[in-house]
């Protein structure tokens, strides 16, 4: 069985509070044989509605580290209690802000473990680092793509938006037959979207990472011509569309948002069917990125390892 550990640390400055301090919660596993020159990384990104002590993604964790030779990890990334079913009071100081902090924080928790495995002078294959998201964690394995350039190998994408619809409307969500309205503070609160907007974050970046997107073509929050129009002229993103037609009962079990997917077996299959491979790399290089917006000039710096932005 994979070896589970949880770990605080101090997080990464909270940028729309005075760059006031924070801790983060990161929890990862290891294999059960230790980690060797073929051990990858495996960072899971939930979306709304889910965290890293759900039960399916506690069982991902130790399943996955033993199965794939993998490191898996997780974090309670910004602002993730407000993604729940509970409405909470947001402040500057903690928000749901579907973005830059989340993103940053998901960073964090990998390049950190990577410190970690250097100072336990340990080997890993720096070629096999994975980020694999679910909805709006999906589309924060974009956003730490694009932010962390070189860090990421692989993305797996279950449905991810191109942008975060709940910071232009409000979020509808059934429980028991009764509708909960959320109205986010970051509506109101974030000045720049375009930083946010995946089609121009991503036109003049040269993309270095592989990309399979599993989209379904009744996705009510994201269509499918919208997704092809990002992803088909986006080097080394590759396409799954999944119709009526794809429905299996096991894998996908639908073709809306989501598509009622099997984690376990999704990752199966795409593992499985799609003769991936890693380039073995004995160290990992992430660049630096900067990125100018109508309202700010960001820089992502890795000189210390661990991601610090500077934004004026």
């Amino acid at each position: 069985m994979s070896k589970n550990y949880e770990m605080t640390i101090d997080g990464h400055p909270n940028i729309y509070n005075n760059m006031s301090s924070r801790k983060l919660n990161i929890y990862f596993s290891e294999p059960d044989k230790g980690v060797n020159q073929e051990t990858g990384l495996l960072l899971f990104i939930p979306g709304f509605g889910a965290h890293a002590n759900s039960n399916v993604y506690k069982k991902m964790r130790s399943v996955f580290a033993d199965k794939y030779n993998v490191i898996t990890i997780q974090c309670d990334y910004f602002g993730w209690e407000f993604m729940q079913y509970d409405h909470l009071q947001e402040t500057p100081e903690n928000f749901n802000d579907m973005g830059i902090m989340q993103a940053l924080d998901n960073i964090t928790a990998v390049t950190l473990i990577v410190e970690i495995i250097k100072d336990n002078n340990l080997t890993f294959d720096a070629g096999k680092v994975i980020a694999y998201g679910h909805s709006h964690g999906a589309y924060l394995a974009y956003l730490c793509n694009a932010f962390a350039p070189g860090l990421f190998s692989l993305i797996v994408d279950n449905s991810a938006w191109l942008f975060p619809v709940y910071l232009k409307s409000k979020r509808y969500l059934r429980v028991n037959g009764s509708i909960f309205v959320f109205d986010y503070f970051a509506k109101y609160f974030i000045k720049d979207f375009e930083i946010l907007y995946l089609p121009i974050l991503y036109k003049n970046f040269k993309n270095q990472c592989i990309i399979h997107s599993f989209h379904g073509d009744n996705d009510n929050l994201i269509s499918l011509k919208d997704k092809r129009n990002f992803c088909l002229p986006l080097k080394r993103c590759f396409l799954h569309e999944i119709t009526s037609e794809n429905i299996d009962n096991k894998i996908f079990k639908s073709n809306t948002h989501g598509l009622d997917a099997d984690f376990l077996l999704m990752f199966d299959y795409l593992i499985n069917n799609y003769n991936i491979r890693f380039r073995r790399k004995h160290t990992l290089s992430v660049s630096n990125r900067r990125i100018e917006t109508k309202y700010y000039n960001y820089l992502f710096d890795y000189a210390s390892s661990l991601p610090v932005l500077k934004r004026r």
